[in-house]
């Protein structure tokens, strides 16, 4: 062990900013300033703060040794514990600004947050996921190498399935219980109009998604780490940007190796991080078709269609293909009506192959390039145009359902 004093520094400074990160989460989840009977806001937090301290303190003991691996491997878990942290920070900020600039509709989007984040079928789906996430690497792929590959995409299409399936059965539940049950009329009593009841609703239950998938997307970067070192007994090496911003700050042996773990869990998670949001974009169209549904249908209706949409969409380009080789090959009324229909469907349905990450992203190359940026920002822009357009027919439908 070393008790240098740049060691003894730097140590401080990381618990510091751990111990920062902890005081929102830890307000929020352990303070009632409306229970006077437990004392002041301050009262009430000191005591969970201790313990919240305490535990951030333990696993910094660890920074004081020596061994480069340890060292790099230790500034990994750092930065993921951060991440961790400041996710949940920036929940709350989210919604302290959406309650600032939309009272109404964010006091039901936070009562729709609370109500989904509670439910046992979040940490359910939460917990398939982890599990799931846990066995891939282990698993025999069969893919000559390229097994790395294989558990991305897969961890892929586990976050964006679990966060589907949780928006569109808290969407059928929340909202077409609601209605059924006469508590919408309620709500609707109070100074709330239907616009911003439905769209509250579908902010707060796409915030409760999108909280889970941030809490597995971290998981799944430190899966994916582990997955390179299982295949090639060594870590995810430091990227050239990471070892000069050491070098330039001026630090080396533990203290460099330190950082060094910092930024390449950093860089590490830019990398996947394009294909995360590209995968959210599917959920946030696919619930807010759910909950347009959900205004006038009961719940197997709207999970029924939401499956139905989903496979459809997907084949859609291949019944494009379809359509068109029939009509070069065989021209007649049978190819022109399934090229008709194909194309409808194109044209109506939403463009989930849009939302599939490319090889760029599966690949084991480097996405951070403002090339790749700008296409996951035109999907990102035709996932909201297209998320509108499906809440505005949403209220459209909501408008005239009778809530007496």
């Amino acid at each position: 062990m070393t008790f240098a004093p740049a060691s003894l520094m730097l140590w401080l400074v990381l618990f510091l900013v751990q111990v920062l990160a902890a005081i929102p989460w830890t307000f929020a989840l352990f303070v009632d300033p409306s229970r006077r009977d437990k004392g002041t806001w301050w009262q009430q937090l000191q005591l969970p703060l201790v313990g919240v301290v305490g535990l951030i303190a333990l696993p910094h003991l660890g920074l004081f040794f020596t061994q480069r691996d340890w060292l790099e491997t230790m500034g990994g878990f750092w930065a993921a514990f951060l991440q961790l942290q400041l996710t949940i920070d920036a929940f709350l900020l989210v919604f302290f600004v959406l309650l600032w600039l939309w009272p109404k509709g964010g006091a039901v989007a936070l009562a729709a947050f609370r109500e989904g984040v509670r439910q046992p079928m979040f940490w359910l789906l939460a917990l398939f996921a982890f599990v799931a996430l846990t066995i891939m690497p282990f698993l025999p792929y069969f893919t000559f190498g390229e097994d790395y590959i294989v558990v991305k995409e897969l961890g892929y299409d586990t976050l964006m399935l679990v966060a589907v399936l949780f928006g569109t059965l808290a969407a059928s539940i929340f909202i077409a219980d609601e209605i059924e049950g006469r508590t919408a009329v309620t709500v609707m009593s109070k100074p709330i109009s239907r616009r911003q009841f439905l769209l509250g609703k579908y902010v707060g239950l796409t915030l409760s998604a999108l909280f889970m998938y941030a809490l597995l997307a971290v998981y799944f970067a430190g899966v994916l780490d582990y997955k390179f070192w299982w295949d090639r007994s060594d870590a995810v090496p430091p990227p050239v940007w990471v070892l000069d911003a050491v070098e330039g700050l001026g630090f080396r042996n533990d203290n460099g190796f330190l950082l060094v773990g910092i930024g390449r869990w950093v860089n590490h998670f830019l990398e996947i991080l394009p294909g995360l949001v590209v995968c959210f974009c599917q959920v946030m169209v696919l619930l807010a078709v759910a909950v347009a549904l959900a205004t006038r249908v009961p719940m197997v209706v709207t999970m029924s269609t939401v499956l139905v949409l989903y496979l459809a969409a997907n084949l859609t380009p291949v019944l494009v293909n379809i359509g068109k080789q029939m009509q070069a090959t065989s021209p007649g009324p049978v190819s022109q009506i399934v090229a008709f229909m194909s194309q409808l469907f194109d044209t109506l349905l939403p463009a989930l192959t849009y939302f599939r990450y490319s090889p760029a992203v599966v690949g084991e190359v480097s996405v951070l390039s403002w090339a790749y940026f700008a296409y996951v920002g035109s999907v990102f822009l035709y996932g909201v145009l297209y998320t509108a357009i499906v809440l505005l027919f949403g209220l459209i439908l909501f408008e005239d359902r009778d809530l007496a």
